[in-house]
Parts: structure tokens; C-alpha cells; sequence
């Protein structure tokens, strides 16, 4: 197994935000996916949310998950455009992923909006929506999850950018987004 990524920018980056997922849930996985001519990653978040990111690069075998902290020490320790991600726990994973889409962007959340919200969180209500615009509704744990990953950090506070594929929406960081189910998934007993 290996996790190609040429650019030593690009697996800082991608350094960045497993560290930033591993420090919210130490025993986090990553989904790793070629896509491309670049790497997907996926996280799981304890707001319920996905954590994604992308780089040039690849990974072979082309879709896997590893565990978040395997990954981070690799990606911090080893000075190399190839490297070992870490033991495969495909099993680990849980939930689906937005497939090979097309996000149009309907909106923005100011920085000031996103500090409104995260201010005035209640656990209990992670689910109301606390933005709308082009028929999409932005629940409170997707603003949330965007402090609670420490983004945007440095600088001015900058907007978020929202965008959607009609079942997917998702919370564009410049370095990272903040994707979930627009609609509560269903489960299926047996």
C-alpha cells in the first residue's frame, strides 16, 4: 500500500487537516481514494460530519481506510513524495460519500455569522438550520464543525463558501470542506 502525493505543500496540507480531525477523535479512520489525477480524503467527525480534502498524488490500492493517527505520522515524518499510510481498516469505515459530482455554489456564511452561531450552539439543537439560500439548508453542526476544526484560522476571517449537488451540500474552507447529507439517511431493518 502507498499514499503518492509529489508536493511537499500538498502533504502538509493534508498533514493539516488529519491533524486537525485526529486531535478532535484519536481513534478517527480516513478514507483515502484516487480520484483523478489526485487523492481524495475523507474523514468522519464527532459533529457528523464528513472532513474532506484533495491533493495531487494517488493511492494504491485506489480506495482505502487507515487509521487518522498512522496516517498523520506519516505524513509529518516522512520527507518523501511516496509513503506507507498505515494498516488498511476498510472495516472501519462507516456511511457513503458523495460520488464524482458537480458542486454549484449557492451561497456564503460570513465569518461574523459563523461566530453568531457557534455562540449560540445548543447540542440539542445541532440540526436546526441556521442558513438557507437556493433551496439549501444549512444545519447548525456543519457551522459548528468548522469552528470545532479551528477553521478559518489566521488572518481575516474569510467566508465560507456553500455549495450543494442537490443530495450533498457542502462548506468550502480553501483547504478543507465540510460535506454532509442534505436529508437524513435512512435505516434499513431486517
Amino acid at each position: 500500500m502507498s499514499l503518492a502525493v509529489p508536493a511537499a505543500a500538498d502533504r502538509a496540507a493534508l498533514a493539516d487537516v488529519v491533524g486537525r480531525v485526529v486531535r478532535l477523535d484519536p481513534a478517527a479512520v480516513v478514507r483515502l481514494r484516487t480520484v483523478g489525477d489526485g487523492v481524495a480524503l475523507w474523514a468522519g467527525t464527532p459533529f457528523a460530519v464528513l472532513v474532506a480534502a484533495a491533493a495531487p498524488g494517488r493511492v494504491e490500492p485506489a480506495d482505502v481506510t487507515v487509521v487518522g493517527s498512522d496516517l498523520l505520522a506519516a505524513l509529518t515524518v516522512v520527507d518523501a513524495p511516496a509513503l506507507d499510510p498505515g494498516t488498511a481498516v476498510d472495516d472501519r469505515w462507516r456511511g457513503d460519500l458523495p460520488g464524482p459530482v458537480r458542486w454549484d455554489v449557492v451561497g456564503e456564511i460570513g465569518a461574523a455569522e459563523i461566530d453568531a452561531v457557534v455562540a449560540r450552539a445548543d447540542p440539542s439543537g445541532l440540526d436546526e438550520p441556521v442558513w438557507e439560500a437556493g433551496g439549501v439548508r444549512v444545519p447548525a453542526r456543519c457551522v459548528v464543525a468548522v469552528a470545532g476544526m479551528g477553521w478559518p484560522e489566521g488572518g481575516a476571517p474569510v467566508p465560507v463558501a456553500v455549495s450543494s449537488d442537490g443530495a450533498w451540500m457542502r462548506l468550502d474552507l480553501g483547504v478543507a470542506a465540510i460535506v454532509r447529507h442534505r436529508r437524513p439517511s435512512l435505516t434499513v431493518l431486517m
